[in-house]
């Protein structure tokens, strides 16, 4: 018998400078509005935690296990760690286990706190990212990648600036209506251009907003998940890849991920990617086959609806939170409890969860 694993409740935090709030309060705070949202809250069989960052900013270990105790949940408790795609990989984990057999109900919190510190130690943490012998060691931060990422696109494909540009004044627009946004504001094209360079070509604009949020999303089976939930959506299929940066430009992991699941990604009406920085955005509309190569930010009208949410641009980049916030946003959108703007009767959408360079990804595909 086919065992089907269903979204069936998710909540979200608003992504900001917590500075008064701490992980615990967070995900207290995330979970109960879960709660409260449900039929009844059945204790989950397992609770995964998706957090990147824990050691390097909050000093902390055995964190999946330290929030289940302050939730009062006696469940076995996992962090799964993937960098910036640790929601992703945790969303992947559940459905494993889900799908297995081995639990019934799982809770996916995702939970980061990024902004205790000024950029000088945050950046050290976010090198983590990186190779540590040849990149970290070398002083280098994720930024450069992107930025000589985004070299290599312009000259590949004659392309200046303002051909990114696009991206950021399209996720502010969405943002705006985004109540759980960060950064809720317009952004026009003369005030992108004119921001910090931070690595030529890369400017301020072009970078994630890291934030300190929570998100939680509720799985069960169809076994139980009417005792939980009268509305849910289906997962109906989750992969992941690895691979290392192309310089040509590209991205493998995400290209592998677009030739597997190609038929899927076809009938999908909305999507949450990973815009970490706007290269990113370009290079995995392309690989997943959404779009031409070189052109992907000056269609953006003709594509499926794509980060409604504002994305990491402007809802803001909540470390490894984010793929949790994506599937929560998907799931919201599909039952038509979203918040911000909305996609009007759609019943497909994937997440694409990914670390800060894309070398890791997870696609998470679901359907009402």
């Amino acid at each position: 018998m086919m065992v089907e694993v269903r979204v069936v409740g998710s909540s979200m935090y608003k992504i900001d400078r917590h500075y008064n709030l701490g992980l615990r309060d967070l995900a207290v705070a995330v979970v109960q509005e879960l709660k409260s949202k449900l039929k009844e809250f059945v204790k989950p069989d397992v609770v995964l935690v998706a957090n990147a960052y824990g050691e390097a900013v909050n000093h902390q270990l055995v964190l999946a296990g330290k929030l289940a105790t302050y939730l009062g949940l006696t469940s076995t408790a996992l962090r799964v760690e993937a960098g910036d795609g640790s929601g992703g990989s945790a969303i992947f984990t559940a459905y494993s286990l889900l799908k297995a057999g081995i639990a019934k109900t799982a809770l996916i919190l995702g939970v980061e706190k990024l902004s205790d510190y000024p950029s000088k130690y945050l950046n050290e943490a976010l090198s983590y990212n990186l190779d540590e012998e040849y990149s970290y060691q070398s002083g280098l931060v994720p930024h450069v990648y992107a930025a000589l990422l985004m070299k290599a696109y312009m000259k590949k494909y004659n392309v200046d600036y303002s051909y990114f540009a696009n991206w950021s004044i399209a996720m502010h627009s969405n943002a705006v209506e985004n109540p759980y946004a960060y950064l809720r504001f317009p952004a026009n094209m003369n005030a992108i251009i004119s921001s910090q360079v931070i690595a030529e070509p890369l400017r301020l604009f072009d970078i994630g907003a890291r934030g300190d949020g929570a998100a939680a999303v509720y799985l069960a089976t169809d076994e139980i998940s009417s005792k939980i939930s009268d509305e849910y959506s289906k997962i109906e299929y989750v992969t992941g890849s690895s691979s290392d940066i192309d310089f040509v430009p590209g991205l493998p992991a995400v290209r592998s991920i677009g030739l597997e699941a190609k038929d899927l990604l076809k009938q999908a009406e909305l999507a949450e990617i990973h815009d970490s920085y706007s290269i990113m955005a370009a290079l995995q509309l392309e690989e997943l086959g959404l779009a031409e190569y070189g052109k992907s930010l000056k269609s953006l009208d003709s594509l499926i609806p794509i980060n409604y949410s504002g994305g990491l641009k402007a809802r803001g980049y909540p470390g490894g939170a984010t793929g949790v916030y994506q599937l929560a946003e998907v799931h919201q959108q599909l039952v038509g409890e979203f918040k911000g703007k909305r996609v009007s009767g759609a019943e497909r959408g994937f997440v694409l969860s990914t670390d800060d360079l894309s070398r890791s990804a997870y696609l998470v595909y679901v359907r009402r």
